[in-house]
């Protein structure tokens, strides 16, 4: 899977005759990515589509439009000079950003409008609270209520991102869990009723990779899709995780977009200061990262040495509870893009005995978008 040397993998690259694929999508902050993947994990066609208004408070009644066009690029790419047996699309696959929150109507409460907060727990806080006081969910949840009470009031759930897709798509209202160890992370029904939030506000879990029903006979005319699942990976996070493969222990990537991750799988729970530790996507592994919010705001020379010394930490810990530092690091999203910019991060990581490429797809969300759908499905891995 893995490559030293990055491709150009942005325009479309519609390719003859193929009989099956997955259409991975991912709902981003400001544009949805789209790719036809095939059973064998090869992209045959790839696209981003921006939003018109990405800070618009009702961004999300657009992902659908965006979806459309996405389809259409795909599908019906200008760029081929004679007919082609078009794709047989085997399901639908869809993640994107969190802890974004959307009501029935698309009014948006995105992840990133706020500064990040912990849940405010004291000894006034209902009991179930306390587990919860590292969740990323239910602070955005109070948030909402009280800063938009109106639509919060009238509107039957609350969705994360690629969930409100999926429910426009299906008609069915689910919340994705990537693990049940990430529960904490979320809610559970009591803490949602200690804080005296609606019973049935937030939709219940379902698994990552849920068949979440198929494409509403509305959706199949708007997208020109027929009667094909749609299949929940949920946070965009989890399907870069699985598009790398840092899902075994001692694999690591580098998630770079406008912030960037540096994401290391581990089989024992590591908590220290200057990273975050949350399960893995395997039952008994863990990931533990490094976090650089602002990445792609900082000057170059600044944001090598922020990378630099997140890997520097992850090393330290593992030496430190003997595990094996990797030798190879899989990067992903906007900044792998960037072919100068990979050219001195390559070199700086080299001073670290660390390799830096790329997977068969540079935006690792779709790639893992299509792993879990081909599984799922057709229970066959990309």
């Amino acid at each position: 899977m893995m490559q030293k040397k990055k491709k150009n993998l942005q325009k479309a690259r519609p390719r003859h005759n193929m009989a099956e694929c997955v259409l991975a999508v991912d709902v981003g902050s400001t544009a949805l990515k789209a790719a036809l993947i095939d059973r064998e994990g090869k992209v045959a066609s790839i696209c981003s589509l921006p939003y018109s208004a990405p800070e618009n408070r009702y961004v999300a009644e657009g992902w659908i439009w965006a979806l459309k066009g996405a389809v259409d690029k795909l599908l019906h790419s200008t760029a081929v000079p004679e007919p082609v047996e078009g794709p047989q699309i085997k399901a639908i696959a869809i993640s994107g950003n969190g802890p974004t929150l959307v009501s029935e109507t698309g009014l948006t409460l995105r992840w990133n409008e706020y500064p990040a907060a912990r849940l405010n727990v004291d000894e006034t806080s209902p009991d179930e609270a306390h587990e919860f006081s590292n969740s990323i969910f239910l602070p955005r949840i109070l948030l909402f209520r009280d800063l938009i009470s109106d639509e919060y009031e009238a509107s039957a759930h609350l969705f994360s991102g690629p969930e409100y897709l999926i429910w426009q798509l299906t008609g069915n209202a689910v919340t994705i869990l990537p693990e049940p160890r990430y529960e904490t992370a979320y809610w559970n029904r009591e803490v949602l009723e200690g804080f005296g939030i609606m019973t049935g506000k937030m939709p219940d879990f379902v698994e990552l990779g849920h068949n979440c029903g198929s494409l509403l006979p509305n959706a199949q005319e708007l997208l020109g899709l027929g009667d094909i699942p749609v299949i929940g990976v949920g946070p965009d996070f989890i399907a870069a995780l699985i598009g790398t493969e840092t899902t075994e222990a001692g694999r690591i990537c580098d998630r770079a977009g406008s912030s960037e991750g540096i994401n290391m799988c581990v089989d024992k729970e590591i908590r220290a200061e200057g990273v975050r530790t949350l399960p893995g996507v395997k039952a008994g592994l863990w990931n533990i990262s490094v976090l650089i919010p602002d990445s792609a705001s900082l000057p170059e020379e600044l944001r090598l040495q922020k990378v630099t010394d997140g890997l520097l930490l992850l090393k330290k810990l593992a030496a430190e509870n003997n595990i094996n530092f990797p030798k190879v690091i899989t990067t992903t999203g906007g900044q792998a893009k960037n072919e100068a910019y990979f050219e001195k991060k390559r070199a700086a990581l080299a001073k670290l005995g660390l390799e830096l490429v790329v997977g068969s797809c540079v935006d690792a969300e779709l790639e893992g978008d299509a792993k879990v759908a081909w599984e799922r499905v057709c229970h066959c891995r990309a």
